[in-house]
């Protein structure tokens, strides 16, 4: 296709190639329908070029970052680097160029916060990666705000519980051994999804949320294992009609062409008494691997954070699809309980102050603070 469109460029200028001429401003100047169809035709060529380049990247991402782990292995003070360093560098060389910026700056740069009662704060600059150790708790609250309510109240809506289910459900498929290409992990979704809605009777009110995972690095639960943790696998919170283990297990195996490995699904205990009690202890099972990475040096956080490039990690499919959102909650003042104003321009990387020189002006760290004084949780 680029080789049609390039030869279409050197047909419309005679046979030379043509090469756009900006001016100062970057505009590319068009005077007559000629210099038109000359210019649309490379730019559609350059397009093209670009698309297939980063297709090229994208499919080799896997390898070039195990070569980057190699290289960089290999150098004599790789060894006594911080992990967020190593992390950073590993990111940089694959071109997650800021990714590694904002991994390397989580946590060490802040804004002030400060409250009518007189109180001052900082609140820390958070990269929100979602490999990150420091913005996992971040992420996972998130996610309890808007699933864990909407989820109980939708359950409690329905008019009988009788013949209906909330249980918790595993989809594992088997693992190479091998670090897994993002392109694995889109597929994995993709068979869930067609999984569930194959699985359910029609008719049926149903609905689930899913989360995908990898295993962790340490083989605490699993010291035998040989794949080295990187088995694919998915977490669900299942609401509808009961399931038959063995359909749903051939159900499965079909769909991955025998690659599905196993099949668990456990129901919530005592739901139908306590509605909220049960999907909250269950979300916080399936958020609780967004909480805690799969992983504690500084290159799986690396691989970990290279393997969901592109890959959507949470999924809501049927009645849980596009559940009504619970209204946002400003941040407190955890002395006075005041909300906070917080300027979002001040997050920029030009305003950002260091952590160090905010607390050499006695302030506290908001986080910290707001988690101590509201039970654990930040406001």
């Amino acid at each position: 296709m680029t080789e049609v469109v390039l030869q279409q460029v050197e047909k419309l200028s005679g046979g030379l190639p043509y090469v756009p001429v900006r001016d100062r401003d970057g505009w590319v100047s068009i005077e007559t329908d000629e210099d038109l169809a000359q210019a649309q035709a490379y730019f559609a060529g350059e397009k093209k070029r670009k698309q297939e380049q980063e297709k090229v990247e994208y499919e080799s991402l896997v390898e070039r970052f195990e070569e980057a782990v190699r290289i960089c292995e290999a150098l004599p003070e790789w060894s006594s680097l911080p992990d967020r360093e190593k992390t950073a560098r590993l990111l940089e060389e694959v071109g997650l160029k800021a990714k590694a910026e904002r991994y390397r700056e989580c946590g060490g740069s802040g804004i002030p916060v400060d409250c009518d009662c007189g109180s001052r704060f900082y609140s820390r600059y958070q990269c929100t990666l979602r490999s990150c150790p420091n913005c996992g708790r971040v992420v996972f609250n998130r996610l309890m705000d808007r699933y864990c309510q909407p989820i109980a109240d939708l359950i409690a809506k329905q008019p009988t519980q009788h013949g209906q289910t909330l249980a918790m459900i595993t989809l594992s498929v088997r693992s190479s051994g091998r670090m897994p290409h993002p392109d694995d992990a889109k597929l994995l979704n993709k068979l869930v999804r067609r999984f569930l809605k194959k699985v359910v009777p029609r008719g049926s009110v149903w609905g689930a949320v899913f989360t995908i995972e990898v295993g962790h690095e340490l083989a605490k639960k699993h010291p035998e294992r040989a794949s080295s943790g990187w088995n694919l696998h998915v977490h669900v919170l299942y609401y509808g009609p009961y399931l038959d283990w063995d359909a749903a297990l051939l159900l499965w195996k079909k769909l991955t062409d025998d690659e599905g490995q196993g099949l668990w699904i456990k129901q919530c205990l005592d739901w139908r008494r306590d509605f909220k009690t049960a999907v909250r202890r269950a979300l916080i099972h399936h958020f609780g691997y967004v909480l805690k990475p799969a992983g504690v040096s500084g290159e799986r956080i690396a691989a970990l954070e290279v393997l969901w490039t592109g890959v959507r990690r949470v999924h809501a499919v049927g009645a849980f699809y596009k559940l009504p959102k619970p209204p946002k909650k400003n941040r407190r003042c955890p002395d006075c309980g005041r909300d906070l104003r917080i300027q979002l321009d001040a997050w920029r990387r030009d305003r950002r102050v260091p952590v160090a020189f905010l607390e050499a002006e006695g302030r506290r760290d908001l986080d910290a603070v707001g988690r101590r004084s509201f039970g654990g949780r930040g406001p």
